[in-house]
Formats: structure tokens, C-alpha cells, sequence
């Protein structure tokens, strides 16, 4: 059974009148819970940040016994609420809220009710066109880009095909997104719902990508490729002002220089990686062109020091993410360079941006976190800014919490805008 009837569901003016009938109530609310990933929704060709939230709300509601004042009693009842919430991502401030569903106990009566929707989770899927899909449990919604507002949920989706009926998986994991809903139904069929209409046709998963290929080498076989670590890659390398430039630690050069076959500087990421403990500084290399046998390949023969280069703790370029090379920006000619300010939990992440000549055109702190236990930074390039969200680490009441974080920074000027998310 779907999540709609599988659990109990009840919108605000349910609320409301349940608390009508058992009289007057005082509610608490828990700080609301991101729910997956934030995505940048294209409203009409404007950007907009969305996040879903979850609220713990425990509502303490006047039973009456029909006798005298003292025979009345209290009922906590306890309430998820499920909200999309969008911001402007360049401003980093927020535009609107949509509440998407309440899950309490609609039978709650008497001095006892059901704590349901406790491990329910949703997350956002995709966007088609104008529409936002996401999921909250196993229940599929289908939002307006323009306002949040419900275009399509699991009984209109039935409802408009009948090929769904009663098919819908009561298992988050039989849905998936490939611009549009994608939906394994009950009977091991599957479906993909794209387009205003809410129109289901067959989907034919694409093939499976093919494994990349190495060169070919003079004896007519291709060189096996090295396997990419698991985690984020730092981009070392770059091309800057017509240079080839290198951001490493002394182990990581020495390491890097270390590659009779030149392996290295073909998949830079089999080069050593000291992590966050790194203090890389950029370097120039000189490149040979070897023979071994037939065949013939260029490798780094050694690095020298750039005067008065700037070292980073933790130091990487931002990346393209579709390519995972570095991001050479314009108007000037540069490249932006995270790093860490401190290696302990006091430690922010930090963006400089050089110039072609290596000189620091600005440098901006974030009120970002990079611990063992900080979210991934997530990023996103627009025409002017890096919008980007993360956590900050803080120690509230001798417990440490991560505070989720939407920043803006102007590329331009390497101002910065912030606000905490799911307030």
C-alpha cells in the first residue's frame, strides 16, 4: 500500500479541528531536518535553491472529562511536518515555504496517540521542465517550479494512469529519476512519467557507462586504466596564463616525479594525496618526453618553486563538475583555490582567487566546516557567483551539531552572503 494510505496523513485543517474538538493545546517544535540534498531548480530561467524539511512538532492538548476543572487531562500528540523551502541562491536569503504534508494520529482520542512518521525521510529526485519531482517515504509528489505548489501526487498519478493502478512499490528504492519519474511498479514493470501531462511510457534504462580506455600503446593493446579512489579528488593541476601549474606537497612532488612510465601525469589522481593535513604550495614542472621501447610518453621530470608562490593548507582548485578538472575563470584570467584556515574543529573553509600571474586578487573565510563529520560542499557555478552549501561545526551546550549552511560568493569581488538553511 502506498504511503498515503499506509500511514496516516492529515493536512492543516485536520489539525486544526482535531485541536477544536480536544480543546485548547500548546505545541513545541523541534529545529527542522534537511531531507537529502538541496538542488538548484530553474524557475523559468531564474535559479533557485530548494531544500526539503522535516519538523517534530509535540503538541500537548486539554483532554475534558466532562466532570469538574480537575478531572481534565493532557494528550501529547506529535506531529511531522514535511516543507519545501526555496531561497535565493545569489542573495542567500529565502523566497517562499510550502508545507507538503502533516503525518500525525487521526484517530488519536482519550489520553493516548500513535507516534507515526518518525522514519519516514524524503528527498528531492529531479526536475522535468516545470515540474520538481521528490519523494516523501514511498510516496511520489510532482511540485510546480514556480511556487512549490503540488502539481501531482500518488493518487492523481493512478488516477491519470490507469496502467499504475494499485501498482505503485510501497519501497522508496523502486523509484529514480532520468528526467522524469522512473518507476518499477509492483508487477516488475518499468515506467518513466515525463512531460506536463503526467503521461507514463516504458523506460529503457540507458546502457551502463563503458569502462574509459588508456592509450594504445606500440604493441597495438591499450594501457589498463587506473582504478579512481574512492571520495572527492583534489584538482592539482591546471593551465593557467598558458602555464602548467601544479599544486602539491613536497611527498606529493617527490611522489609525482616517482613515474618511470609517466603514469602520473596521465591520471594525476594516482599521485599521493596527504588530505587535509596537506600544505601545498604551486609549482611549476618541467615535462620530458621518454622513450621506453616503441613507445613514447611525456612524464614530469622535476618541479621547481614559483618565488613567492602561496601555500595552502588543504589547497585544491574548484572544479568543473562534469569534467573534475580545474575551473579557469574569465574577465580576468584566474582560478580559485580552496583551502582550510586551521586543521582543528575551529577550522573554516576558505576560497582565494589568483590571477594569471599567481597574485591573490581576493581572499574570502565561510562559515563552512570541513571535519570528519562536515556534509560534503556542494557546488554550483552561476554567471557571477559560486553558490555553494555545506556545514558549519559548532558546540552548543557541550554537544557538537553541524549546521547546515547555503553561501554565496561574488566571483567578481569575493564577497561573501550566508544564511543558515532549515530554520
Amino acid at each position: 500500500m502506498q504511503l498515503m494510505s499506509r500511514l496516516y496523513l492529515i493536512a492543516l485543517p485536520a489539525i486544526v479541528l482535531l485541536a477544536l474538538v480536544a480543546g485548547c493545546s500548546s505545541s513545541h517544535f523541534e529545529t527542522p531536518e534537511l531531507q537529502g540534498g538541496a538542488a538548484l531548480v530553474n524557475d523559468a530561467g531564474t535559479p533557485r535553491l530548494w531544500v526539503l524539511t522535516k519538523q517534530e512538532e509535540s503538541r500537548s492538548v486539554s483532554i475534558s472529562g466532562g466532570g469538574t476543572r480537575s478531572s481534565n487531562q493532557t494528550r501529547n500528540d506529535t506531529y511531522f511536518h514535511f516543507d519545501v523551502q526555496a531561497y535565493d541562491p545569489v542573495a542567500a536569503t529565502p523566497l517562499w515555504k510550502q508545507r507538503l504534508l502533516t503525518i500525525g494520529d487521526p484517530n488519536a482520542k482519550g489520553t493516548s496517540s500513535l507516534v507515526i512518521g518518525s522514519d519516514v525521510d524524503a528527498k528531492l529526485l529531479g526536475q522535468d521542465g516545470e515540474l520538481v519531482w521528490l519523494l516523501i517515504g514511498d510516496a511520489p509528489f510532482a511540485l510546480n517550479a514556480a511556487d512549490g505548489s503540488v502539481a501531482v501526487n500518488a493518487e492523481t498519478l493512478q488516477q491519470i494512469n490507469p496502467a499504475l493502478q494499485g501498482l505503485l512499490p510501497s519501497e522508496a528504492k523502486y523509484f529514480g529519476f532520468d528526467r522524469g519519474l522512473v518507476i518499477m511498479t509492483a508487477d516488475a514493470r518499468q515506467f518513466v512519467v515525463r512531460g506536463n501531462e503526467h503521461k507514463v511510457e516504458t523506460y529503457l534504462a540507458p546502457p551502463p557507462p563503458t569502462a574509459p580506455e588508456g592509450p594504445l600503446q606500440a604493441n597495438g593493446t591499450r594501457e589498463i586504466v587506473p582504478l579512481v579512489p574512492p571520495g572527492d579528488i583534489p584538482a592539482r593541476h591546471v593551465t593557467l596564463g598558458g602555464k602548467q601549474l601544479w599544486l602539491y606537497t613536497e611527498k606529493e612532488a617527490a611522489d609525482a616525479t616517482n613515474d618511470e612510465w609517466g603514469r602520473n601525469l596521465r591520471y594525476p589522481y594516482t599521485v599521493l594525496n596527504e588530505g587535509k593535513l596537506a600544505r601545498r604550495t604551486l609549482l611549476n614542472a618541467t615535462i620530458d618526453t621518454v622513450r621506453r621501447f616503441d613507445d613514447r610518453f611525456g612524464r614530469i621530470a622535476k618541479f621547481t618553486s614559483i618565488a613567492d608562490a602561496p601555500t595552502f593548507l588543504y589547497g585544491r582548485f574548484a572544479k568543473d563538475a562534469g569534467t573534475g578538472n580545474a575551473r579557469v575563470l574569465e574577465d580576468p584570467e584566474g582560478v580559485l583555490v580552496w583551502y582550510s584556515t586551521r586543521i582543528d574543529d575551529a577550522g573554516r573553509v576558505a576560497l582565494a582567487r589568483l590571477d594569471a600571474k599567481l597574485a591573490t586578487v581576493w581572499r574570502s573565510e565561510l562559515p563552512l566546516s570541513e571535519s570528519n563529520f562536515s556534509w560534503p560542499l556542494v557546488t554550483w557555478w552561476l554567471p557571477t557567483h559560486l553558490v555553494i552549501v555545506g556545514t558549519q561545526q559548532v558546540e552548543q551546550g557541550g554537544a557538537t551539531q553541524q549546521i547546515p549552511y547555503l553561501v554565496s560568493i561574488n566571483l567578481a569581488l569575493g564577497t561573501v552572503q550566508s544564511t543558515p538553511l532549515a530554520n
